[in-house]
Parts: C-alpha cells; sequence; structure tokens
C-alpha cells in the first residue's frame, strides 16, 4: 500500500533565524505583509521568528539557531513556505497558502449549459507532515491531494438580473488581507448573509459588516449552493447538469485516478525538482517516491484488524462471530431474558390514501416475510426474531389535506393519548427533505418524544419496495434499540478495571455562522467497554465561554448515574476514554475532562482523551485492490480492505472504515481512513488498544446489521446533533426529557 506522502529531506540540519516578541495580530500581519517579499515571518507562542530569503537582507530580532528535528514544526513551515515560492514563481494559480493549494482555472470539469455560471476546477493540495518519530528522528514529507474547487462565477448583481432571489444566501466578498501570493477569485471571504437588497447592496446578517455591493459580492461556494443556484437559473436543464458533474467530480476524487496524479507528480511535476530554497542556509528536495506501506506492527506499517467476537447472553454463555444477523436469528437478542417490554404497542401515522399498503407492512413486520426459496432475513418476523411475545399496533390516519405538518402533530397528539411504548412515521420522500416546523416528521416526532415515546420515520417508497425485507430488518432492529432492548454487544475479556466510553459531541444553536453570541448545546453519550449504550446527557444551552463548565456538570452527571448503577466502591480501577470528531472546541472538551478527573478522588483513575475524525489529509492507497462489483462496474478502485491499522507515531494512527464494499456507488470519491489521535495529556495512551476498540465500535450500531464507517461513541452523538437541531425549532418541545424519560432509550437511530 501506498501513502499520499512524499518524504523530503532538508539540506543541513541546523539553521538560523531571528527572534522578537509577539505584541499583537495587529503587529504580525503588519510585519508579514512588509517583509512578504524578504522573510518568512511565522508566529510560535510568545515569539515572532524572522527567515531571510537573502543574506543580505536586513533583518531585526535577536539571531536564533533552529534545528530541524527539535524544532521540526518550525522546519516544516519553512518547507511548505519553499512550496509556495516555488509555485509562484512558475506563475501558478494559487488558491491557498495553509496548506499550499494551486488549481487549474482555464480547465473547467464542467461543460455545456451551466459552464458559464458554474466552475468545478481541479485543485492541488500540498501540505508538510511528519509521518512518525522514528528512534527520534521525524520521517518528513509533502501529503498531496486532489481535490475540486467550486466557483460560482457571476456576482450578486449579474444573478439578480438573470432572477435569482439571494436573500438567505451566505455571499462572499474581497479578502482584507491582500495576499500576493493568492489568485484574487480565490482570496475571498464569507461575510455575511443577506438579509435583504437595497438599491446596489445588500444589507447582511451574521456579518462581519453591514453592507455590501451587490457587484462586488459572490455566492459562497458550495455543493447546496450549486443546486439553489442552479435550480432557479436552470430549471429543468439542472438535473442533466447534475448528472454530467458527479462523473467529472470522479475524474478527480476517485482512489485510482489519485493514485495516478499522485505517480505522474513525483515523475514530472518539475515545480518539485531539485533543492527548493527555504531561507539562508536551508533548503528542501523532494526523495522523489510515495511512502510504501509494507505489512507489520509498527511505525509507518500495516496490519489487519480482526473482526470482534459478538456476545447474545450476559457473560458470553453464546458468543458469535460477525456477522450477528443470522446468529440472532437462532438464539434470540443478547437480553431475551430479562427485556421488559415482551407485549410493546407500536403508533402508526400514515397517511389514510395508504392504509392497505401500510397494514400489510406493520402485518410483515410482526410476522415475516416468505422466503420464496431464498435465504433473505426476516422471515421470522420482530415477535419471534426478538422473542417477544405480541407486537400491537394503533394505526392513526392523518388527513393532510389542511396541511401536512399540522396534521402529523394532532395525530401524533391522538398517538400519545393511547399509551404506545414506539411510534412508526409514515413520511414521503419530499417530506423528508423538509425541516424543522416545516416537516411533518419532525413536528410529530417532537409531540411524542415529549410524551417519552421514542419515534422512528418509514418512507413509503420503503413500503412500497418490491423486497422489503432487507427494510423490515433493519427497521425491527432500530425499533427494539429504542424499546431499551439490547441486540447484541461486543465479547470482550474479563478486565481488573471499569471500562467506559464516552462520546462527546456539540451542537450549535441557531444556524447564524459568524455571530459572537454563539449557543451550544453539549451532547454525551456513554458506553461499557463491551460497545453497551448506557445512557445519554444534553446540557443546558450555554455561550460559548460557559460551555465547559455546562459540559463538565453533564459529565459530572452521568458519572454519577453510573457509580450508582453499578456500585463502585471507593478504590476501584476505573478506566474512562473519551471520543470526540470535531477541533473546534478540542480544547475546552480536554479541559472539563481533566477537571472531571480531579474530582474522582475515591478511585484509581487513568483515562485517554481521543479525538476520532476524518476531516484530515492523509489517504492510504492499494494498488492492487480491484475494488467490488457494483452493477456494471467496478467500485473503489484502488481503495484498501476495511480494518487496516497505519500507526503515524506513539499517539496517531489510521484506520480504514470504509473499504471497496462500503462505498455507495461507483461515482464516490476515495473515503479518508479514520485518523485515531490520542491527547498527550492522557494516561492511558496505549495507541494499539483504543484504535482496535474504535474499529470494534463501528460493529456497534443497532441502526443496521452492517457495520458502521463511524464507531457508535462518534456516530451516536452525530445523530443526537442532527436531530437537536430540527426538533428545537418546534414550538414548545421541551430538551429536558433526553436527560428523564429518555436518557436510557437510543430515540435518536
Amino acid at each position: 500500500m501506498l501513502l499520499n506522502h512524499l518524504p523530503i529531506t532538508f539540506s543541513a540540519q541546523r539553521f538560523a533565524g531571528f527572534r522578537i516578541p509577539y505584541q499583537s495580530s495587529d503587529h504580525l500581519r503588519t510585519l508579514r505583509q512588509r517583509l512578504v517579499r524578504t522573510h518568512f515571518v511565522l508566529r510560535v507562542g510568545d515569539d515572532i521568528l524572522l527567515f531571510p530569503y537573502e543574506p543580505d537582507a536586513k533583518t531585526e530580532g535577536q539571531a536564533a539557531e533552529f534545528d530541524t528535528t527539535s524544532d521540526h514544526s518550525v522546519a516544516n513551515a519553512l518547507a511548505r513556505q519553499a512550496l509556495l515560492r516555488s509555485f509562484f514563481a512558475r506563475s501558478r494559480s494559487i488558491s491557498g497558502v495553509r496548506p499550499v493549494k494551486i488549481v487549474r482555472e482555464t480547465s473547467n470539469l464542467l461543460l455545456g449549459k451551466g459552464a458559464d455560471t458554474f466552475a468545478v476546477f481541479p485543485e492541488y493540495s500540498f501540505d508538510v507532515r511528519p509521518l512518525a518519530p522514528q528512534e527520534g528522528a521525524f520521517v518528513n514529507g509533502v501529503l498531496v491531494n486532489f481535490g475540486a474547487r467550486l466557483l460560482i462565477k457571476p456576482t450578486v448583481a449579474e444573478l439578480l438580473d438573470r432572477g435569482l432571489d439571494p436573500v438567505g444566501l451566505y455571499v462572499v466578498g474581497e479578502n482584507d488581507v491582500d495576499d500576493p501570493y493568492i489568485l484574487p477569485m480565490f482570496n475571498r471571504r464569507l461575510v455575511g448573509r443577506i438579509e435583504r437588497i437595497e438599491g446596489d447592496e445588500a444589507v447582511l446578517a451574521d456579518a462581519r459588516q453591514e453592507r455590501i455591493a451587490l457587484g462586488k459580492a459572490h455566492i459562497e461556494p458550495s455543493r447546496l449552493n450549486f443546486e439553489r443556484v442552479g435550480r432557479k437559473l436552470l430549471g429543468s436543464a439542472y438535473e442533466a447538469f447534475q448528472r454530467q458533474m458527479l462523473p467529472r467530480l470522479h475524474e478527480v476524487s476517485a482512489a485510482d485516478k489519485q493514485l495516478a496524479r499522485l505517480q505522474q507528480i513525483v515523475g514530472t511535476f518539475k515545480d518539485l525538482q531539485g533543492e527548493l530554497p527555504c531561507c539562508v542556509g536551508l533548503s528542501v528536495s523532494l526523495d522523489g517516491h510515495l511512502t510504501e506501506v509494507h505489512q507489520g506492527i509498527g511505525v509507518g506499517l500495516s496490519r489487519k484488524l480482526h473482526t470482534p467476537q459478538c456476545s447474545l447472553r450476559p457473560g458470553g454463555s453464546i458468543t458469535v462471530p460477525w456477522p450477528v444477523d443470522p446468529k440472532l436469528d437462532a438464539n434470540g437478542p443478547f437480553d431475551a431474558d430479562s427485556f421488559e417490554h415482551k407485549q410493546p404497542r407500536v403508533a402508526v401515522l400514515f397517511p389514510v390514501d395508504q392504509k392497505g399498503h401500510v397494514q400489510r407492512f406493520a402485518a410483515q413486520l410482526r410476522d415475516g416475510v416468505p422466503s420464496n426459496g431464498g435465504n433473505t432475513p426476516m422471515q421470522q418476523g420482530m415477535v419471534r426474531k426478538y422473542r417477544l411475545q405480541s407486537l400491537d399496533f394503533e394505526f392513526v390516519e392523518v388527513e393532510t389535506r389542511g396541511g401536512k405538518a399540522q396534521a402529523y402533530r394532532q395525530a401524533a397528539l391522538a398517538a400519545a393519548q393511547r399509551k404506545v411504548d414506539v411510534a412508526l412515521v409514515v413520511i414521503t420522500d419530499e417530506d423528508r427533505l423538509l425541516l424543522g416546523a416545516q416537516s411533518p416528521y419532525f413536528t410529530a416526532k417532537a409531540v411524542l418524544m415529549s410524551q417519552g415515546v421514542p419515534v422512528q420515520a418509514v418512507r413509503l417508497s420503503t413500503i412500497l419496495q418490491n423486497n422489503v425485507a432487507y427494510s423490515l430488518n433493519n427497521l425491527a432492529l432500530g425499533l427494539y434499540a429504542k424499546l431499551g432492548g439490547i441486540p447484541w454487544t461486543l465479547s470482550v475479556q474479563q478486565r481488573l478495571v471499569h471500562e467506559i466510553v464516552v462520546g462527546i459531541g456539540s451542537a450549535r444553536i441557531g444556524f447564524d455562522r459568524l455571530s459572537e453570541r454563539e449557543r451550544l448545546v453539549g451532547i454525551t453519550t456513554v458506553f461499557s467497554g463491551d460497545g453497551n449504550y448506557l445512557l445519554g446527557n444534553a446540557t443546558t444551552e450555554a455561550a460559548s465561554d460557559q460551555y465547559q463548565t455546562a459540559l463538565l456538570n453533564s459529565l459530572r452527571a452521568s458519572l454519577d448515574e453510573l457509580k450508582r448503577r453499578f456500585g463502585w466502591r471507593a478504590g476501584d480501577k476505573l478506566r474512562i476514554i473519551f471520543h470526540q470528531a470535531f477541533k473546534r472546541y478540542k480544547d475546552t472538551e480536554a479541559q472539563a475532562v481533566e477537571n472531571l478527573i480531579t474530582e474522582l478522588t475515591d478511585f484509581e483513575v487513568e483515562y485517554a482523551f481521543v479525538q476520532v475524525s476524518g476531516d484530515h489529509d492523509w489517504k492510504l492507497f492499494d494498488a492492487s485492490a480491484q475494488g467490488a462489483v457494483y452493477r456494471q462496474s467496478r467500485k473503489g478502485i484502488a481503495v484498501p480492505e476495511r480494518g487496516q491499522i497505519v500507526p503515524l507515531g506513539p499517539r496517531a494512527a489510521l484506520v480504514t472504515l470504509t473499504g471497496p464494499q462500503q462505498l455507495k456507488t461507483d461515482l464516490q470519491g476515495c473515503p479518508s481512513p479514520m485518523l485515531v489521535s490520542v491527547h498527550p495529556n492522557s494516561t492511558f495512551s496505549s495507541l494499539d488498544y483504543i484504535a482496535k476498540q474504535v474499529f470494534d465500535l463501528t460493529f456497534m450500531s443497532w441502526r443496521t446489521f452492517m457495520p458502521s464507517t463511524h464507531p457508535v461513541s462518534i456516530a451516536y452523538p452525530n445523530l443526537v446533533v442532527d436531530l437537536l437541531g430540527n426538533l428545537r425549532q418546534i414550538p414548545n418541545f421541551n430538551p429536558d426529557i433526553l436527560i428523564t424519560k429518555l436518557k436510557e432509550s437510543r430515540w435518536f437511530l
């Protein structure tokens, strides 16, 4: 296998520069603007470092010496600047500086109608990263990525003349920092959301400035805005435009296409050949080959993780290999003997004109689907599969002529009066696209959840499909979990410590993106070491400066509940592994965790703070992988199989959670491996153990019998965040229900 990593070599071990005290951001900006042609200016902590490009350049500050190993972050920043200057000297079109990005702005991937409005340019991204510390030395290299740079060409004024109503859309304008390297068409920043048009100006809300001239504003380039603008300007022709856009995007995003471009760059890209000057006395050169990943255990090597065993009874008396579905048919769920809701009552809300189809679907859910000789799932039905005594339905018809959301609200109120345990809400594909108070699904869900009733959406197209067995199988699984059932757990060996995994997420309240009055809700989900969901919690709304305290209180309440439930005693050994997937509030979360640990004086506590993220620049390729069959084509060519682990150092590893089989279509781009990194302040830092646990937790999602592309410790908080954003728009929805009646329910599945 190969990484998208081109090793580099510095011309010297030590290099010189100058150091002056950092005063303010304005001071730093002024220095960079004044010295842009003669020096590289870098802030490091309380210092500003200056590195002259020429020996005779006059430089202020105190002379200092640096080392490419001990000061590797400084050396890598200089190497990145060397790339930038090399591209600039060769008149490349630069679209970003950190990482360095170049585009081929003369090669619009879009053709025909729409190409005058929209552009998709191939974009190369270069960043300098160490592969890993190896016996005290770093293997530095350039990470190369390929992507697509989107652009909406006309100004807002031009789009207005063509009939577009831009109110509600975010716009970008000229950056207030004139960067001589970046092409002006890409040197733009988000300025705000258009609230109204007054003459030749747009009045902005959630903005960096109050107004912007229509002739100097552009709609923010995003896939969603491509669709909004495209459907308005192209009308019925937009579908054809979109169909030709997807394969063109695939040309730069597919794994085999990216690997071919990488190998081409290594051999022919003159910008990266020879020595590139960094500063006086230091240059860098690329070694001319991609980093190979061989089989083995250790940094920069790859091995396949074993698929976990699953337990279908407490104590592991029935332990089965994956896949677990046929074993569950034969043995029943994990808690078959202790599950309390053996006769659940299910409300079914559905459009009145679909009664016959819905009743047949409900009967199939309860009693099963005939196999017709095939090995299809759900032949037993939910009652027999999950060892229930009965499954009773309360059908509630929805008359939608007077407004769908209100009609579903009335139906939900009626269903709540019938003392049901869970509800199915049947909606159309069009209903699924509606959000907030306009959504029949979220309106009904808010009403029923307020009574402690979890809700499952079912699309009408699912009910009407010919082969309904697989959908019914996943639906029954989700319903059983929402009723509080435990379908299966991971089979784990006995431990000497109490181990829990805490997934941390956060939701922004409202849709403003630039406002300083941001309010947050912290989301925590807690799992036992065998992957069993224990409970969830949500903080109250908090301003960003009070969020850490709110999160600490939430974590404290969760641990108090676990202490009570499991009878932890003074002196017990406790291991808490925290997972989070975002970057913006990382320091806040880490500090809240450290504050919590200091309070647990009755226990011997070790903890790990782990970031699990797909938002990074590392890619992994398998040049020999032929992919998987997809219709008349193949998908995932050059994509490594699921379950590969490649340590990047003592605290970070890549884990592949999306292989060829997990890709949805043959036009899906190259999947990123998951980057699992352990915070340096963690007292438990066994990277291999932590990475394997992340992998194992992808087999614990009870939404489907297929392994997930994210561990449940990350997937569950993300599901809660997405649902909360819509539920909080429903009038009178009380989020406190999430930490009372629904605390132990998987209501979000």
